[in-house]
């Protein structure tokens, strides 16, 4: 089936499995929402934030992101937007990235915290 085609492109992790992957480490986190849905919810501590509108633009130039190998794991607030920011990923060569079911909002139900968005509102003054 074409969904289950598409579908399998992007690995979907339960909040257990992506906690424990995170727990783990050399994983980067990414939060895929807008920076005032992250102020108004929080994240995923240790997650950036890059809008999935920006996603593929910022993933070509950020060094942070130059090993298409390391492994990606994409939330939001419901999981959407990430399985967009997904695919957007994998088109430019990104082979590892996954998307945690349910979002943030899963995240939460299973249990776990989030925190609160720090975001880059601080004060550009020397």
């Amino acid at each position: 089936m074409s969904s289950e085609t598409r579908d399998a492109a992007v690995r979907m992790l339960s909040p257990d499995e992506a906690k424990h992957t995170l727990e783990q480490g050399g994983v980067t986190l990414i939060d895929v929402g807008e920076p005032w849905q992250l102020l108004e919810r929080g994240t995923i501590a240790g997650a950036r934030n890059i809008s999935h509108a920006e996603i593929a633009a910022v993933a070509a130039i950020d060094p942070a992101l130059v090993d298409r190998e390391r492994p990606v794991i994409l939330t939001c607030g419901g999981g959407g937007k990430a399985s967009r920011a997904a695919q957007a990923l994998r088109e430019i060569g990104f082979e590892n990235v996954s998307v945690i079911q349910g979002g943030c909002r899963g995240w939460q139900a299973a249990g776990h915290e989030l925190v609160p968005y720090a975001g880059s509102d601080e004060p550009h003054n020397k």
